[in-house]
């Protein structure tokens, strides 16, 4: 795929936000002499066409210079795009641009437009719209400016010739006013930056100053030597740019891309590192939040470490011990792997965990106990889990929103195979009563598919509920006092 569609959006985005912060910036500059104001449009015309070379690689080149002469003088520019109304500023020392008055109406822009001094034509009828370009015209003649002017007043695409949009009279009535020499201007530009269009292409545009067409003549016959001369060698430079598009070396296209490659690595660096640390330090003020509230208490805490690069981020714990009011969780080791972006999904490991609550007989120890979750601010999405215990595994999908602090909202639909020991072990540990447990395993006997439990565990209130048994009641939670309290 060709690159410059990207390139383009990129100088497009540069373009149109360097000119708004130049239109507010640049607002002093309107109360400035006109040479100092002047001095600032440069700056802005060499800032804008080194976005253009850099970014688009798009340059031009000037020939014919030596046609072009000392003091005023008629510029008779073809206009194919608007690349080239900024050159202007470039290619000629002082230009008098003529123009339609409405530009000067466009908030901002035209205020600008008025204090460069340009020729406004009043079109409300042709007979006024000569007698301001001439008026202006002789006005730019005593400043010994050159006098620009577009023979088809208006901008033309590379495909449309003379005879659709034909040139008018009014440049030959510029000169029979001023009695100055015309200066064709060719020009390639609408290949490379076509009329009206979001894409630019790379390469080289070419400016042609033309042998001038002197005063003195017929009105028919000068303005159809300008005509011949400007369209026969636009039409010549047109065909050089699209041959120079046609075998431009893919190399070309080499340097911009390595940069753009180069300014996403970059990128992605920084935020794989900013991401990183914002793990490690969330992770620790969490710990620490948790042990100030009292919720909980450290006998054995892990430093985070991060590593990966440049791949995943992975995060690992080592051997983990809380005290709660309840009792004690322990995991030998805790795993998580996502990439640095939002909403990623994140795949977590506790190995060897146990579970002990103060007035059970014994732990509960999982072999380990994977899960995929997608978080989204306080609620997250367990796209798959698995807990194993010997040959019990339990598998699980669905929703937790914890957003009602101490009401968490679950749905989570359940897979459990072999699960008969594990409730028997329950039972014997005192976690269930005996009523629960054959409560349990008759259910369970009968939610069985294809040899496996399947059901849904919802949450109403501040209990959980699978179906309409009422599994667990959260309580309300307890302070920790140490000795020093």
């Amino acid at each position: 795929m060709p690159s410059f569609p990207i390139r383009s959006t990129l100088y497009n985005i540069c373009f149109y936000g360097l000119t708004a912060i130049a239109c507010v910036l640049c607002l002093p500059t309107l109360f400035m002499p006109r040479r100092a104001f002047m001095s600032v449009v440069h700056t802005f015309v060499f800032i804008n066409h080194f976005l253009e070379r850099s970014i688009l690689g798009l340059d031009f080149e000037v020939r014919g210079h030596e046609n072009l002469p000392e003091g005023a003088c008629i510029i008779a520019a073809k206009h194919q795009s608007a690349y080239e109304t900024t050159k202007l500023h470039i290619l000629l020392e002082d230009p008098a641009i003529i123009l339609k008055k409405e530009l000067l109406k466009i908030p901002l822009w035209g205020l600008y437009l008025a204090k460069s001094d340009v020729i406004a034509i009043d079109r409300s009828s042709p007979k006024a719209a000569i007698e301001s370009i001439q008026k202006g015209a002789l006005r730019m003649k005593e400043q010994g400016r050159q006098i620009v002017i577009f023979p088809q007043g208006t901008r033309v695409a590379t495909h449309v010739t003379a005879k659709d949009r034909p040139y008018k009279i009014g440049v030959v009535r510029v000169q029979e006013a001023t009695n100055l020499p015309i200066i064709p201007l060719a020009m390639n530009s609408g290949v490379f930056w076509p009329r009206n269009s979001w894409f630019k292409k790379p390469g080289k545009i070419v400016f042609e100053f033309l042998p001038p067409v002197q005063p003195g003549n017929d009105a028919g016959k000068t303005l159809s030597a300008l005509q011949d001369k400007l369209e026969n060698r636009s039409d010549r430079l047109m065909e050089e740019g699209r041959y120079q598009l046609s075998t431009r070396r893919k190399k070309n296209w080499k340097i911009p891309a390595a940069i753009i490659a180069c300014l996403m690595v970059l990128a992605y660096t920084a935020n794989w590192m900013i991401a990183a640390n914002l793990i490690v330090e969330n992770i620790n003020r969490n710990f620490d939040n948790l042990e100030k509230q009292g919720f909980i208490k450290f006998t054995r805490r892990p430093e985070p470490v991060i590593s990966g690069f440049p791949g995943k981020l992975r995060l690992e714990l080592g051997k983990l011990e809380i005290l709660s009011p309840a009792g004690t969780i322990s995991a030998e080791s805790i795993h998580a792997a996502s990439w640095p972006f939002f909403r990623m999904p994140i795949a977590a490991e506790i190995r060897q965990a146990q579970i002990k609550q103060r007035y059970w007989l014994g732990p509960v120890n999982f072999e380990s106990i994977r899960a995929t979750i997608r978080p989204w601010s306080k609620s997250f999405n367990l796209i798959d889990s698995e807990v194993h215990r010997g040959e019990f595994t339990a598998r699980a999908n669905g929703q937790v929103n914890l957003e009602n602090e101490g009401d968490p909202q679950i749905l989570i639909n359940f897979i459990l195979e072999n699960e008969e020991a594990f409730i028997k072990e329950l039972q014997e540990k005192e976690i269930i009563h005996q009523q629960q447990a054959i409560i349990a395993a008759t259910t369970f006997s009968g939610l069985k598919r294809n040899g496996a439990t399947q059901f849904t565990l919802t949450s109403r209130g501040n209990a959980v509920y699978m179906g309409p048994f009422k599994l667990y009641q959260f309580k309300t939670r307890r302070t920790i006092h140490t000795a020093n309290e």
